[in-house]
């Protein structure tokens, strides 16, 4: 199996996993594209190891306050402002401890560093000597997630 075809397993497996532990929402992969668009708010880790890189994950901020109400089991109207902030960037995080443990003895292998949140309108995120880009799409038809990865 290609190094990208394998990444995109496992970060893909990751994410899922997590919603799916957290929340008890199923998502699938919908498309495996790396021009794919991130959504609204966008929660970010960087990945440092003997190959660099950016972790990404995002959403609608509508789907996020879905999954966040699941994730700490209040009503969805009374999710705030920062519980959003939060999830977004526990997902995040949980998705790269997650895909960390599956890199095994690999040269993606990477330390954990704090997640931070990004958002905004008409967002442009722009990395210098990106050699692999991993980036797909979770949906349940109702609810879509995306993550990226990228490596220099």
């Amino acid at each position: 199996m290609e190094i990208l075809e394998k990444l995109g397993h496992i970060y893909s497996g990751a994410l899922t996993e997590v919603i799916a532990t957290v929340t008890g929402i199923h998502l699938q992969v919908e498309s495996m594209d790396s021009e794919n668009e991130l959504g609204d708010i966008i929660g970010a880790m960087c990945l440092v190891g003997k190959k660099n890189g950016i972790l990404f994950v995002s959403a609608k901020k509508d789907d996020i306050r879905i999954l966040c109400s699941r994730f700490i089991g209040i009503p969805v109207e009374e999710v705030l402002e920062k519980d959003i902030d939060d999830t977004i960037c526990e997902l995040v995080n949980m998705t790269a401890g997650s895909a960390k443990l599956r890199l095994g003895d690999t040269d993606y292998m990477f330390s954990l560093t704090q997640p931070f949140s990004i958002k905004g309108n008409d967002i442009s995120i722009v990395t210098k000597a990106i050699t692999h880009v991993i980036a797909g799409t979770l949906t349940d038809g109702k609810i879509s997630v995306k993550f990226k990865a990228v490596y220099s």
